[in-house]
C-alpha cells in the first residue's frame, strides 16, 4: 500500500543578539527580531519540505507493514506468490514516484503540496487490485483502508474525506462490477457485497466521529495556545512588557542551577532610575510612566539572548547576565549608563539628562542567588550614595 502522510507541520525559529562578552568586550548589538546565524539560515519552506518528506517516509514504513501482513496471508495459502510480488512491485513503484516528486519539488505545485489525497488514493487502488486478485484478502483491506483514511483526517477536511471516500467506493463497487462481468464464483461476488454495505454504512460515521475528534484537538490546541498566552501574561510587568519581580526570581534561581551545572560565570546587575519622582512631580504618573517604559526599551535593545531583564519594582530593574564574569558585567553596565545618558526622554520640557546608578555582583558557587542578589543591591545603594550616575560592584 502506498503511503499516506498527514502530520501537522511544526515550524521552530530561534533568534539572537549581541551584546557584551564575558570578558566585557563590546560586540555589535542586534535587534533580537534578526536571526544570526553561522550558516544561511533554511527557509520555512525548505523545513516545510522537509518534514513532508519526513512524513512521506514514515508511511513508507506503514507500506512495508502492508506488505508483511499479505506476507503471512500468503503463508496460509490466501494469496498466491504471484499477487504478492505484483502486490510488492506496485508499492515500490508508487514509493519511487511520490519520493521523486518530493525531492524534486514538484509537489510544491499540487494545491496540497503532501499529495495526502493522492497517496489516499493510491493505497486504495492497490489494495483494492490485490483485493480482486486475491479475494481472501478483504480483512486486510478494511483495516488497512480505515487506517489510511485516519492518516487523511490528519490532513484533509470532511468534505475532502468525503469526496475520497466516495471514490474509493466507487473504485471497489467497480472491482466488483468486474468481478461479476467475468462471472467468479457467486460466493465471493456476496462477500464483496456485503463488505461494500458494510463500508458505505460505516465510513461516513467514521469521517463524523473522525471530524469530531479533529475539532476536539484544534480546540485543546487553541485552549493549550490561550493558557500559555495568559501564563507569559502573569509574568510580564503590565506597564513596562519586561519580565515582573516573581518571573525575575524564577529566572534568577534557574540561572544558578545552570551555573552550577556548567560551571559558568553569571553576574547580577540591579539598576535603579536616578531621581525618578521627579517626573512624577514635574509633570504627571503618565509622564513617568513613558519614562519607564523608553528605559525599558532602551534595555532590552542592548540585551544578548542569553540576559534577562525585569523590573524589580518602581523604578528599579534588574539585569541577569549569563555567561558573564564581574568585569564584563560591570563593562556592560558602564555601556548602559552611557546609552541611558544618552537617551531622548519624552517629556514636555527637559529636567536633564535621565541616568541610572548600578550595581553589579557575580555568584559565588554556594552561595544561594539571593545573596548574590543582595550584594547587587548593596552595590547599588553603594552607587547612589557615591553621587548617582555611576557602577559599583
Amino acid at each position: 500500500m502506498p503511503p499516506v502522510a498527514a502530520w501537522p507541520v511544526l515550524r521552530i525559529v530561534k533568534f539572537f543578539s549581541v551584546g557584551t562578552t564575558s570578558a566585557g568586550e563590546s560586540r555589535p548589538v542586534t535587534p533580537a527580531s534578526e536571526p544570526i546565524l553561522d550558516i544561511p539560515s533554511p527557509t520555512p519552506d525548505h523545513f516545510k519540505q522537509k518534514l513532508r518528506l519526513r512524513r512521506f517516509l514514515f508511511a513508507s514504513a506503514f507500506s512495508v507493514l502492508y506488505l508483511i501482513v499479505l506476507g503471512v496471508f500468503h503463508l496460509q495459502d490466501k494469496i498466491d506468490g504471484a499477487t504478492l510480488l505484483q502486490a510488492c512491485a506496485i508499492v515500490a513503484m508508487w514509493i519511487l514516484v511520490f519520493c521523486g516528486l518530493f525531492g524534486s519539488g514538484l509537489n510544491l505545485r499540487f494545491p496540497d503540496p503532501s499529495l495526502t489525497g493522492w497517496q489516499l488514493l493510491a493505497s486504495v487502488f492497490t489494495m483494492l487490485y490485490v483485493v480482486y486478485r486475491a479475494p481472501d484478502t478483504r480483512l486486510v483491506f478494511t483495516a488497512f483502508f480505515f487506517v489510511a483514511f485516519m492518516f487523511g483526517m490528519l490532513r484533509h477536511s470532511g468534505v475532502k474525506l468525503a469526496v475520497l471516500g466516495s471514490i474509493s467506493l466507487l473504485a471497489f463497487a467497480l472491482t466488483i462490477g468486474i468481478r461479476w462481468a467475468n462471472r467468479q464464483a457467486p460466493e465471493i461476488l456476496r462477500l464483496d457485497l456485503l463488505q461494500f454495505i458494510v463500508m458505505v454504512v460505516t465510513l461516513p460515521w467514521f469521517l463524523f466521529i473522525g471530524g469530531h475528534v479533529k475539532r476536539l484537538r484544534r480546540g485543546l490546541t487553541e485552549v493549550h495556545i490561550k493558557l500559555e498566552d495568559i501564563e507569559e501574561q502573569a509574568r510580564r510587568d503590565d506597564l513596562t512588557g519586561v519580565y515582573n519581580r516573581r518571573a525575575i526570581f524564577v529566572a534568577m534561581e534557574e540561572a544558578k542551577q545552570r551555573a552550577d551545572a556548567a560551571g559558568e560565570p553569571l553576574s547580577i546587575c540591579m539598576i535603579d532610575v536616578d531621581l525618578f519622582k521627579r517626573y512624577n512631580d514635574e509633570f504627571d504618573h503618565l509622564t513617568g510612566d513613558r519614562v519607564l517604559r523608553a528605559f525599558a526599551l532602551a534595555v532590552q535593545e542592548g540585551l544578548r539572548a542569553t540576559d534577562v531583564f525585569g523590573r524589580y519594582g518602581g523604578e528599579e530593574f534588574v539585569q541577569i547576565c549569563r555567561h558573564t564574569t564581574l568585569a564584563g558585567a560591570v563593562a556592560d553596565a558602564e555601556r548602559l549608563r552611557e546609552r541611558i545618558g544618552a537617551l531622548d526622554v519624552p517629556v514636555p520640557r527637559s529636567i536633564g539628562h535621565l541616568t541610572v546608578s548600578i550595581g553589579v555582583a557575580q555568584y559565588k558557587p554556594g552561595e544561594t542567588i539571593m545573596q548574590t542578589f543582595a550584594r547587587a543591591d548593596g552595590a547599588l545603594h553603594k552607587a547612589k550614595q557615591r553621587g548617582r550616575d555611576r557602577v559599583e560592584c
